[in-house]
């Protein structure tokens, strides 16, 4: 994480849910960041927990786009570096935390996955924006030796930080933060929600569900057919 970032304190992420202006962040661009520790850990599986087969963790953050009735539009992920409109970037995927050069291992000047969302750009049509973490191989997240995940806008001023080592014992895949349009601002609110599938695709339905689950009525009424 580069020095800027630890410069500036993140809110208690049980507190986190309000705008980005009130949180102190700028609109143009926002960047969404993993850094983590180089970790071995044992594979998922009952016969891989009696031989004890290790292998490296394989850590991924992607982010999925929706419209205002919860529909996937777009997902960034380490298979699609980029949105349809190109204002959603993944910086490229990391294997194990360490194959992205000396600067970009745990606790370097950057960081080895980082997203960045331009905001200002972002089309009108996008509502919703879902920031998510997945371990590749289904290890723990809370496996690996240190890491962290934060959020950040062009000045280094950081919305939270999550330190991957106090999740869940057994969550895999985690709905970090949600991002709902306003009509001149973005709301932040944190989830931390393990979900039901370290696949990527899954996990988009998951929230699209849960996304749906709190639309208003009046939504849910327009999106359902008529019979």
């Amino acid at each position: 994480m580069s020095e800027s970032m630890t410069n500036h304190i993140a809110a208690p992420l049980s507190l986190v849910s309000d705008t980005l202006s009130a949180l102190g962040l700028r609109l143009e661009a926002l960047h969404y960041g993993l850094n983590f520790k180089a970790t071995e850990a044992t594979l998922p599986g009952l016969m891989n927990k009696i031989r004890k087969n290790q292998g490296e963790m394989d850590l991924d953050i992607s982010c999925m786009l929706y419209d205002a009735k919860s529909n996937l539009l777009d997902t960034v992920w380490f298979k699609e570096l980029r949105d349809s409109s190109e204002t959603v970037r993944h910086q490229g995927d990391s294997l194990n935390g360490k194959d992205r050069g000396k600067q970009a291992e745990y606790e370097g000047s950057v960081d080895p996955e980082q997203i960045v969302i331009r905001l200002a750009s972002v089309p009108s049509h996008v509502a919703h924006i879902a920031l998510v973490l997945s371990s590749y191989y289904g290890q723990p997240i809370r496996s690996i030796e240190a890491g962290s995940l934060h959020l950040s806008d062009d000045e280094g001023n950081v919305a939270f930080n999550v330190d991957l080592t106090t999740l869940p014992p057994d969550c895999n895949a985690l709905w970090v933060a949600h991002l709902r349009r306003e009509i001149d601002d973005w709301h932040l609110t944190v989830q931390n929600l393990p979900t039901d599938s370290n696949n990527i695709p899954k996990m988009a339905k998951f929230i699209s569900h849960e996304l749906r689950r709190s639309l208003p009525v009046e939504a849910k009424l327009m999106k359902s057919p008529i019979n």
